[in-house]
C-alpha cells in the first residue's frame, strides 16, 4: 500500500487543470462534500483573518497616537480635556474610549471599575469571530483525516468489485484521499497561524489597557498620586512597543 500511495502521489502532482478538474468531477458525493466543507471554512477563516488584521493595523497606528498625547499630558504640555475631545472623536480605539469613561471619575477604585468594565467589553469585541477561526483550525485536520479513510475504503471496495488491484483500480480512491488530505491541512495550518498571531495581538492590546489603567489610577490619587514631570518614574507608564509590533 504505501508504494501505491507514493505512486498515486506522483500521479496526481503530474495531473494538468483539465485531468485534476475531471478527478474532483469523479469523487464520490460524500469526497465532495468533504471538500465544499473544507472550502466553505477555508472561505471564513480567510475573511476572519483580513477583517481582523486590518482592525487591528487601524488600532495600532491610532494608539500610537494615543500614546504621544498621553506622553504630552503627563508631561503638562497638554490639558486633560483635549485628551478627552482628542479620544472622543475616535470611538474605535479602545484606549480612547477607556479614557472617556473615566475621565470624570475622582478615585481610584472608580476608575479601576471603569476600566475593567470597558477593557472587558473592548476584548470582548476583537474576539468576536475568532471562534469561527479555532473551529477550523480544530476540525478541518479531521475532515481531511475522514476523507483519506473514505478514499482508501472505495479502493478496497474497488478492488473487492473489481477483483483486481492495479493502478488503474485503486488510483481513483486514493488520489481522492489524498485531495482531501490537502485540502484540510491547507485550511489548518493558515488557519492555526494567523489564529495564534490574532490572539497575541489581542493580548498586548489587553496588556496597554491595563496599563493606562495604572496610570489613571495614579492621576486620581492612588499609588503615589499626582507628581511633577520631572520626578515621574518612566517605567511605570508604558513604553511605545517597539518589539511588541500588532
Amino acid at each position: 500500500m504505501p508504494a501505491t500511495v507514493m505512486l498515486a502521489t506522483v500521479m496526481l502532482a503530474n495531473l494538468g487543470t483539465s485531468e485534476l478538474v475531471g478527478l474532483l468531477a469523479d469523487m464520490t458525493f460524500f469526497g465532495k462534500f468533504i471538500l465544499l466543507v473544507l472550502l466553505v471554512l477555508s472561505v471564513i477563516s480567510w475573511a476572519v483573518v483580513v477583517e481582523k488584521g486590518r482592525l487591528l493595523a487601524r488600532i495600532r497606528t491610532g494608539h500610537m497616537q494615543f500614546w504621544d498625547r498621553v506622553e504630552d499630558w503627563l508631561d503638562n504640555r497638554t490639558s486633560a480635556d483635549d485628551l478627552r475631545r482628542w479620544c472622543e472623536d475616535r470611538p474605535d480605539l479602545p484606549l480612547a474610549n477607556q479614557y472617556v469613561e473615566t475621565h470624570n471619575l475622582s478615585d481610584a477604585p472608580a476608575v479601576r471599575r471603569a476600566s475593567e468594565r470597558i477593557s472587558y467589553l473592548e476584548i470582548e469585541r476583537l474576539e468576536r469571530y475568532l471562534m469561527l477561526l479555532s473551529t477550523a483550525v480544530t476540525i478541518s485536520p479531521f475532515l481531511g483525516l475522514m476523507g483519506t479513510v473514505w478514499g482508501i475504503m472505495t479502493s478496497f471496495w474497488d478492488m473487492a468489485s473489481l477483483q483486481s488491484a492495479n493502478l488503474t483500480v485503486v488510483a481513483p480512491g486514493i488520489a481522492e484521499a489524498l485531495i482531501t488530505t490537502i485540502a484540510g491541512l491547507a485550511t489548518a495550518i493558515p488557519a492555526v497561524i494567523f489564529y495564534n498571531s490574532l490572539v497575541r495581538k489581542i493580548d498586548l492590546l489587553a496588556n496597554e489597557m491595563e496599563r493606562l489603567r495604572t496610570i489613571l489610577e495614579e492621576r486620581a490619587g492612588g499609588g503615589r498620586g499626582e507628581v511633577d514631570p520631572g520626578q515621574r518614574d518612566f517605567a511605570s507608564r508604558p513604553d511605545l512597543h517597539d518589539k511588541e509590533r500588532i
